[in-house]
């Protein structure tokens, strides 16, 4: 699934609806969660595959995408742990928000730079 011109093509939409569908046929036919749960979960895979498509065409962006969809995917996950039962306070799930977001931050640096008059004429 390695493209070198870093075109997107369907596959990050095309996995993310096959594990969804298969989220939604455990739960179905085997797993005994509610409509709420399943939706989580679905989001859950969904932000992954966010974060998958951010790494992948992080240089079209230089790199700016992929904080958001950490952030987005960290954000899914601690929504699934509270539908799960963890019951968090506020200040908890914020702490984690704040920690991440910050972490984020200082391993994932966005550069710029000022356009070339060249990059301006093309």
């Amino acid at each position: 699934m390695s493209n070198t011109n870093n075109e997107l093509t369907g596959e990050p939409a095309l996995i993310a609806s096959l594990v969804a569908s298969g989220v939604q046929l455990a739960a179905a036919f085997i797993l005994p969660w509610t409509d709420a749960q399943v939706a989580v979960v679905n989001a859950v895979v969904l932000a992954a595959a966010g974060v998958w498509v951010a790494f992948t065409t992080k240089s079209t962006d230089n790199g700016g995408s992929i904080k958001a969809a950490i952030l987005g995917f960290v954000q899914s996950g601690l929504s699934l742990a509270v539908t799960f039962g963890w019951e968090a306070t506020p200040e908890q799930t914020v702490g984690i928000m704040t920690f991440v977001g910050l972490l984020v931050a200082v391993f994932i640096r966005q550069t710029s730079k000022p356009k070339s008059a060249y990059d301006l004429a093309v």
